[in-house]
């Protein structure tokens, strides 16, 4: 990373938080997640370390059931939170290496059939 967000902004990492609306199913499939995880890290050039974990989460049958995911990277970490019963993703990417907070959105909003989705990045200083 070239540690500038903007002319004269030195930071330490660049975080990306996307809040998607409208998912397909794959919000609910484990091994969909994975295969998220694996792609989205070619996409943006980063190294996986170790495996994606993915567990599910929350009271049976309610509106907070779903699955959780964590994958560290070589530079930090990428997790989500996934919530069937509203169909969105809460997914979050932290890394001190350079990457395109669009491509992520983009890739991101294909992946999962949203129809919509909102984007924060955050420069970490």
């Amino acid at each position: 990373m070239n540690n500038r967000y903007a002319p004269g902004e030195e930071i330490w990492g660049l975080e990306v938080s996307l809040d998607v609306h409208g998912c397909n199913d794959r919000i609910d499939n484990a091994e969909a997640l994975k295969e998220y995880v694996i792609e989205l890290c070619s996409l943006i050039k980063m190294k996986r370390y170790g495996p994606c974990y993915v567990e599910r989460f929350g009271a049976p049958g309610t509106a907070l059931e779903g699955l959780s995911m964590f994958q560290f990277i070589e530079t930090s970490c990428i997790s989500g939170h996934f919530s069937p019963s509203t169909r969105s993703a809460y997914i979050n990417v932290f890394s001190c290496s350079d990457f395109d907070p669009e491509a992520v959105k983009k890739f991101t909003e294909k992946f999962f059939g949203a129809h919509d989705s909102r984007i924060l990045v955050n420069p970490r200083k």
